[in-house]
């Protein structure tokens, strides 16, 4: 299966076919995620005429419509995301490995997620639904502002946590052509500051924080109650004499 997978992507024919195929079935799912919207429109052009109301009402079906196309594709792409994950586990998948085939139909259908539908729910409860419909595990009273969230399978958020806008939630990385896939862990009542960076393998412990662009390098671990953040724009002649002084 490796051998073949491997063929099949190195191939500049086969690839090109193999994409065409993966983008039919993306278009696919979008396109069932989208069939009560659909609808409402179908139905709301019935009734539309050149009357000032009529074109009014039907206004709103469509902005209606389209907050009905997040709520679905957000649980729709979720179960979907779900099925393609089935079976990943924390490790290092080499190209051609049919993790790493998976990964890459599962990736770009998260993309369209990312793009399309994470950005207009994130900062309320239907992100959090969305997360545990695609095998992530997420506390209660935690708030999460930010759509930039990749493999949540991986991913392991506790209560009352507060992660900020624009902070990257990255369960994945290429290490030496390899895929390596691995946890992110944040304990209960933790802070992700905005714009904040976490690798696979990061964990945050309870009453822990993360400064804004913080970036964690692999496997990186905060213990409970500590506090990592990034010094602020300083010279190297600064930062050495704040290390000689010991911080004072």
């Amino acid at each position: 299966m490796k051998t073949f997978i491997d063929k099949l992507l190195r191939n500049p024919v086969t690839f090109e076919i193999t994409s065409l195929f993966v983008y039919a079935f993306y278009c696919l799912v979008f396109a069932a995620a989208s069939i009560p919207s659909v609808f409402l429109i179908y139905k709301g052009m019935q009734v539309l005429d050149s009357s000032f109301f009529s074109l009014f009402l039907f206004t709103v079906i469509c902005f209606f419509s389209f907050y009905v196309f997040l709520v679905f594709s957000s649980i729709v792409v979720g179960f979907v995301e779900r099925i393609l994950t089935l079976g990943f586990k924390p490790g290092s998948y080499p190209p051609g490995s049919p993790v790493f085939f998976r990964w890459l139909i599962y990736s770009g259908l998260h993309l369209w997620l990312v793009n399309l539908v994470l950005p207009f729910i994130r900062g309320n409860n239907w992100i959090k639904i969305y997360l545990r419909v695609a095998g992530a595990k997420v506390g209660k009273e935690t708030f999460i502002n930010t759509n930039e969230i990749y493999d949540a399978y991986l991913l392991e958020i506790g209560n009352e946590v507060l992660i900020g806008g624009e902070v990257f939630l990255n369960c994945h990385l290429f290490e030496h052509g390899h895929l390596i896939l691995d946890k992110i862990v944040i304990g209960d009542n933790s802070t992700i500051g905005a714009n904040a960076y976490l690798t696979p393998g990061s964990k945050v412990g309870k009453n822990g924080a993360v400064g804004m662009y913080t970036y964690l390098r692999r496997n990186t671990e905060i213990a409970d109650g500590e506090t990592v953040m990034t010094p602020p724009g300083m010279s190297i002649r600064q930062i050495v004499k704040l290390m000689r002084d010991g911080g004072k």
